[in-house]
């Protein structure tokens, strides 16, 4: 098997669009053999949890979100439990399993971002259920690498991804998040892009106390 080696350092800024194009094309057309091991996405676990059945009168509030290798879906359980130890009742959920939120005051959707987008999920289900979401409060907050450097330009980069959903809901209020990355839970194509052209290293870069505080003041937010 004939192989060869990629030196992205001496790649100017001006040829690497193109040489991504190439090799975003050659590891289409390639043989699968030759292609590292596919993620195995569907062994992320998707946790399903109640918080809160403590809280009978406190609101009853549902966290959705979406998730592709699991990052999302703990930061999701860390908001849940902050909001359940502040009086609600919180049920945490992947949203492809919700098939209906009556019987809840307030929905916090929240999703990974991938290729400078939500996840089509969560897309989906705003789409889906625009005219009862409008009835009721709904808060969002994204996970994205690119807040790993938390300034004003990456944060407004961030809250840009959020402007297509914006136009169809308000939300009362939006969290943005630095994610966590790990190579080997990408496709055998967006790691390679990530990690030779984009450059994103690997680790945990989530702030649990930004996230914590966050959730916190939301709760406040809520029982407004």
């Amino acid at each position: 098997m004939t192989t060869f080696s990629l030196r992205t350092d001496k790649i100017s800024q001006k040829t690497r669009p193109a040489l991504l194009i190439c090799v975003f094309l050659l590891s289409l057309a390639a043989p699968v053999s030759l292609l590292p091991a596919p993620c195995h996405c569907a062994d992320i676990e998707l946790p399903e949890i109640s918080y809160g059945k403590e809280n009978p009168a406190g609101p009853k509030i549902l966290v959705a979100y979406a998730t592709r290798a699991g990052s999302t879906a703990e930061v999701a359980r860390a908001i849940g439990k902050k909001l359940a130890e502040d009086g609600a009742a919180v049920d945490v959920k992947p949203i492809k399993k919700i098939r209906g939120f009556s019987g809840y005051q307030a929905i916090v959707l929240g999703s990974a971002i991938r290729r400078g987008a939500v996840l089509p999920e969560i897309t989906n289900f705003i789409e889906t259920n625009k005219s009862e979401l409008e009835k009721i409060t709904v808060a969002c907050f994204i996970v994205c690498m690119i807040l790993r450097e938390n300034n004003q330009e990456n944060r407004e980069k961030a809250a840009s991804y959020l402007a297509p959903l914006r136009t169809e809901i308000a939300f009362v209020d939006i969290g943005l998040f630095a994610g966590k990355l790990d190579y080997s839970k990408l496709s055998s194509v967006d790691a390679f892009v990530v990690k030779n052209f984009i450059g994103t290293p690997e680790g945990d870069m989530r702030d649990w106390r930004e996230i914590n505080d966050w959730a916190r003041n939301l709760g406040k937010k809520l029982r407004k």
